[in-house]
């Protein structure tokens, strides 16, 4: 069968398109230099417990009214085992139970809404100190991305750690524009606890992350993820932990602290994005393009240029070399 020089240079240049996308098909899988993709995991060794926020908020009320602003006791976000509930502790100055309960429950002393009242053009500092109780007696034993996805063929993959949850300092102002948030920081306190009876290593991130934030301390000291919230380096450690004998102590358990402070410097203050208070990992923001292509991406624009390279060299094979 003889074919012409132009059904020669058409044939091979479908097949170098084909063989391009099929190779970008085959890459369409996670990978440790995509932000974007985290890989699902059943279940962890580690519990984390103990948590607690000492908060600390300047607010300014730009209105000709009073307003106030509060701090409610329960997080219902999407996060394993359920949710977290925080019991305040302290409050300074005194906190007044609000009569419009966020997230109502049998007992105002337990569930209710507390805040603050703040005078027209006055501006107020509090600080409250909370601690959290949820799935495991203290907090979830991890907080989970909701974006992630099975690994089912890969030998090796990455192992992500466990995810953070992450919330904006400044949302109340984006929920009421009279109430602009002037400084915010934050003390966060949790241990983790090595349940299984054999060694364990990997990457613990800090529980709660706030952002468009500074991390300006941190027990024992952190890395800082900067790819998975925008704006704000993750405090992140590696961590191995001894087995698990029965009894909680040194070797199988870690204590961590950490401080952020919002606004970053020289950035200022930027409305939020209104996003629930607490929300879950998996609704985290990524600031970077992944150069992996996946189901979210698409073909990266290299390997375009390859399928263009081999077409071109279709064309000059068939032209020049028959």
């Amino acid at each position: 069968m003889n074919l012409s020089k132009n059904t020669i240079i058409i044939i091979i240049s479908l097949f170098a398109i084909i063989g391009a996308f099929t190779f970008a098909d085959s890459l369409s899988t996670v990978s440790a230099d995509d932000n974007s993709t985290w890989v699902a995991f059943n279940t962890s060794n580690v519990g984390l417990g103990d948590l607690m926020a000492t908060i600390t908020v300047t607010i300014k009320n730009t209105a000709s009214v009073p307003e106030y602003f509060k701090i409610s006791q329960v997080y219902t976000g999407s996060i394993t085992n359920g949710t977290i509930n925080w019991t305040v502790n302290s409050t300074n100055p005194t906190a007044e139970y609000m009569i419009d309960n966020t997230n109502p429950g049998n007992s105002p002393t337990t569930t209710g809404d507390l805040g603050w009242q703040i005078a027209p053009g006055q501006t107020k500092t509090v600080s409250f100190v909370l601690h959290a109780n949820g799935g495991m007696g203290e907090i979830p034993y991890y907080l989970t991305n909701e974006n992630a996805v099975n690994n089912t063929y890969w030998p090796l993959i990455p192992d992500m750690g466990l995810s953070a949850s992450w919330f904006d300092p400044d949302e109340i102002q984006t929920l009421n524009p009279n109430l602009q948030l002037e400084s915010w920081s934050g003390t966060f306190t949790f241990g983790a606890v090595n349940g299984a009876d054999y060694p364990v290593s990997g990457i613990i991130r800090g529980p709660v992350i706030p952002t468009d934030s500074n991390l300006i301390y941190s027990d024992p000291k952190a890395f800082l993820d900067t790819g998975s919230v925008a704006g704000t380096g993750v405090a992140l450690w590696n961590v191995t932990l001894g087995p698990y004998d029965g009894a909680i102590d040194s070797s199988d358990s870690e204590f961590f602290k950490y401080t952020y402070k919002w606004p970053i410097p020289n950035k200022g203050p930027v409305f939020g994005t209104g996003s629930s208070v607490f929300a879950a990992a998996g609704n985290q923001t990524n600031n970077t393009t992944s150069t992996v292509p996946n189901q979210n991406t698409g073909i990266p624009m290299g390997l375009l240029g390859l399928a263009a390279a081999m077409v071109g060299a279709g064309v000059a094979y068939a032209k020049f070399l028959r």
